[in-house]
């Protein structure tokens, strides 16, 4: 049986959560023990359920911090600087499949893959007035595009995984599903877009997914491919679809809330915290400093020809004559507001100019490059040399994008990982299947463990 959950408590349970100050949308009564049939049918019930969804997404083992963590903690963007060696074995590269982080963010993600599920199966079916075709069709394709955002991640960090596509309702779900191949989990999230895009309505709140958001993850998912016409095309149209824009200055975008640099953006607060914050903050500011900006990545955003106004996401602080140095992209420590940006149009900017330069246009290329460099304050990169090019995109990425968990994707997909991080065994590409995982499901061989663990 796969590692999600076995019943419909799991999902009520995080309802009840995400919605204990909507008594418009819950009935009063506890709703702890009903099952799937009974909570999704009707609008109320639908809408709760996707609610729930986006909180399982927000969840402190997906977005709300350890997925972004384990990648930014794999690459040579930081340096592990704590107690817990959990997280160690990330930044060494040397994790075992008992590593409990493994455990929590593979069964977070099938969690919302879980909550979709229902989603699909059971949306379609619902007969009350109340419930448009516009708001049938929004929730089916948000539904959609979250299973898609799940093994899109799910791919990219584990390589194939096994594709569960029905509810789990009984121990008995999801029995002899074998793991797929990544080629066959692509497709899975192709194909979920696909349906996403033909339901969703253009972007109007930046914290659900909308036709843009989808447009943006096939980029992505493009990127990741190597295809890089789809790239390129799926790019512009979220460039040209007006609905977000580059805000200056860089900080505003994750010193704010809900800007027009998002895409798509999870937000928290103090009853909903992301938990990154403690982790990066020194002890002085209440965190626990288990990590810091690495000196390469420090290096980088302190010089004016590269990081620019980026520069503004590394804090000093003196501790005993020395310079203690810390991420500032997390710092609401109090409150637990940092946001999780999921999509936003930079990446959208450089995803399109390594599209381009793979395709020979150079000056389109390095438009887009000099897009993202200007908002920086950087100087625009003027060059001949298509690879000089390529590598100038992907140092922009490093910088760009730095704690978003990108950086280790990225080098992995590219084949630098080596050459960058120093990494000889290719085995450490990608992170082991949770041993407990292994043991628990009978559908799962040793065969289907990733080589080297």
């Amino acid at each position: 049986m796969k590692h999600i959950p076995s019943n419909y408590k799991v999902l009520a349970l995080a309802l009840v959560v995400s919605l204990s100050s909507c008594d418009n949308i819950l009935d009063p009564e506890p709703r702890l023990d009903i099952s799937s049939e009974q909570a999704i049918t009707d609008k109320r019930g639908a809408e709760a359920a996707l609610l729930g969804a986006y909180s399982e997404l927000q969840s402190n083992s997906y977005y709300g911090f350890e997925y972004p963590a384990l990648a930014y903690l794999s690459a040579d963007e930081v340096d592990w600087s704590g107690s817990y060696n959990l997280y160690q074995q990330f930044d060494l590269n040397a994790i075992p499949a008992e590593n409990s982080s493994i455990k929590s963010v593979w069964s977070q993600i099938y969690r919302v893959v879980n909550v979709a599920n229902n989603l699909i199966d059971k949306v379609p079916g619902i007969q009350d007035r109340n419930l448009t075709e516009a708001q049938r069709q929004s929730i089916l394709g948000q539904a959609y595009f979250l299973r898609a955002l799940s093994y899109f991640d799910l791919g990219r960090a584990w390589g194939g995984v096994p594709l569960v596509l029905q509810p789990t309702v009984d121990k008995n779900s999801g029995s002899g599903i074998k793991r797929d191949t990544l080629e066959q989990t692509y497709a899975q999230v192709l194909a979920d877009l696909e349906q996403a895009e033909l339901l969703l309505p253009s972007l109007t709140a930046r914290t659900r997914a909308s036709k843009e958001a989808v447009w943006a993850l096939k980029a992505r998912l493009y990127l990741y491919q190597q295809n890089w016409q789809k790239a390129e095309e799926y790019a512009t149209l979220v460039i040209n679809s007006g609905k977000a824009k580059l805000v200056t200055p860089y900080s505003a975008f994750y010193t704010g809330k809900q800007t027009e640099e998002s895409i798509l953006e999870l937000v928290y607060d103090n009853a909903d915290r992301n938990s990154h914050a403690n982790y990066w903050m020194t002890s002085s500011k209440g965190g626990r400093y288990e990590w810091k900006p690495s000196a390469s990545i420090t290096q980088d955003l302190r010089n004016p020809a590269i990081g620019g106004t980026r520069s503004a996401l590394i804090g000093t602080q003196t501790n005993n004559g020395n310079e203690l140095v810390y991420g500032q992209k997390y710092t609401k420590i109090a409150t637990g507001e940092d946001g999780a940006f999921i999509l936003r149009i930079a990446e959208q900017y450089l995803i399109r100019a390594e599209a381009r330069l793979q395709q020979h246009n150079l000056t389109g290329g390095l438009a887009d490059l000099n897009e993202v460099r200007k908002r920086a304050e950087v100087q625009p990169l003027v060059t001949l040399d298509l690879q000089a090019a390529l590598l100038a995109v992907e140092q922009e990425r490093k910088v760009e994008l730095a704690f978003e968990g990108h950086r280790w994707f990225d080098l992995i997909r590219t084949n630098r990982a080596e050459v960058v991080l120093g990494i000889t065994n290719a085995n450490k590409f990608l992170f082991p299947i949770p041993n407990s995982e292994m043991l628990a499901d009978p559908d799962l061989g040793p065969e289907d463990q990733n080589p080297g663990y």
